[in-house]
């Protein structure tokens, strides 16, 4: 049994994995740290599963992605995080701010991410798409 500090300590590796496989065009990688039937919102779609997680991406442009200090709830096997995000787009040097909210589950291989939510900062509050 793991106590609640080796799990917000898992959590924060798995978090902070999330942005380095990014960087590092790692995309196995990445769709490893989410359950095989995750659900990713972003720019007001739903990417469902490893398959649509892959696709999705592939299709991204690359960048730098600076995940900020997260915020842990846990409930047993489940947990939900909130973090905020700023991606700096390779190609255009471009920043977008977001903020994330991630449902997480525990399963034998550690805590995965089941739901992903991105939101971008806009000049009115958070929306689905940043703003142009």
């Amino acid at each position: 049994m793991s106590s609640i500090a080796d799990d917000h300590a898992e959590i924060r590796n798995l978090l902070a994995r999330y942005c380095l496989t990014l960087d590092l065009d790692d995309t196995d990688g990445w769709v490893a740290l989410f359950t095989p039937d995750a659900t990713y919102q972003v720019y007001g779609r739903a990417f469902v599963g490893h398959d649509g997680l892959r696709a999705m991406a592939t299709a991204a442009p690359g960048g730098f992605h600076l995940g900020g200090p997260v915020v842990i709830d846990l409930d047993g096997d489940r947990a939900r995080t909130t973090r905020n995000l700023l991606f700096v787009e390779r190609a255009t040097t471009d920043p977008r701010h977001a903020v994330y909210e991630d449902d997480l589950v525990r399963t034998a291989e550690g805590w995965r991410i089941a739901r992903c939510r991105c939101r971008f900062h806009t000049p009115d509050g958070l929306a689905d798409r940043p703003p142009r």
